[in-house]
């Protein structure tokens, strides 16, 4: 129990630090690896509870078609391609961090969105909608902060300047649009040799 309070606070302690933060995590291993995945899934989880429980005035997602599943998958595929990305890319860039240290800086910093999603969706059942630029503001701040936590994590764990890990950032776009496209590319062959075995074993079993 001591060691997830400390966890906690080191972890609060980066949001407002990130340098500093993501320094002791990489060099000095004060990053806790359950506490990142938990991260993750709740912010999974938020994104379920977002899309039922915003206020109906604000709320324009079909619920009775919700798929929880799906909408889990939506929001935790694109952190997992993004850590996948940039682990790739920066092995052969000299970038310095590990995907455990990529893993643990993303995670952490996804705090700000899952704080202040849950605050938005707690505010839209309560205000009218001539109050709407709260909630975007709300919104605007969490994700500003998630991308300045994003940058100062990468500078300092893969040891990089600005500009480099500006360039980094491109190289990891274009890497992952590369991974989408062999996932396609290999769902679609096995679709098709998967129609293909069927198609045979149905001539077969007509034939005999």
């Amino acid at each position: 129990m001591r060691t997830w309070k400390k966890d906690f606070k080191y972890l609060f302690y980066t949001l407002f630090h990130p340098f500093d933060g993501f320094f002791e995590i990489k060099f000095r291993g004060k990053g806790n690896m359950t506490l990142a995945t938990a991260l993750l899934v709740l912010y999974g989880l938020l994104s379920i509870f977002t899309t039922q429980y915003t206020g109906f005035i604000f709320n324009h997602f079909p619920v009775h078609s919700m798929r929880s599943i799906q909408l889990f998958m939506l929001a935790i595929v694109p952190i997992l391609l993004f850590i996948v990305s940039n682990w790739s890319t920066t092995s052969l860039m000299n970038g310095s961090g590990t995907i455990k240290d990529i893993w643990i800086m993303t995670c952490y910093s996804l705090v700000p969105l899952i704080l202040f999603d849950l605050m938005t969706t707690l505010l839209s059942n309560i205000i009218i909608l001539e109050e709407a630029p709260i909630l975007t503001a709300f919104r605007y701040i969490g994700v500003v902060w998630f991308c300045y936590l994003i940058f100062c994590g990468l500078c300092t764990i893969h040891e990089y300047t600005a500009g480099r890990n500006i360039l980094t950032l491109f190289v990891t776009l274009a890497a992952a649009i590369i991974i989408i496209f062999l996932v396609i590319l290999y769902f679609t062959l096995m679709d098709t040799v998967i129609s293909f075995v069927e198609t045979i074993s149905t001539e077969i079993s007509k034939r005999w």
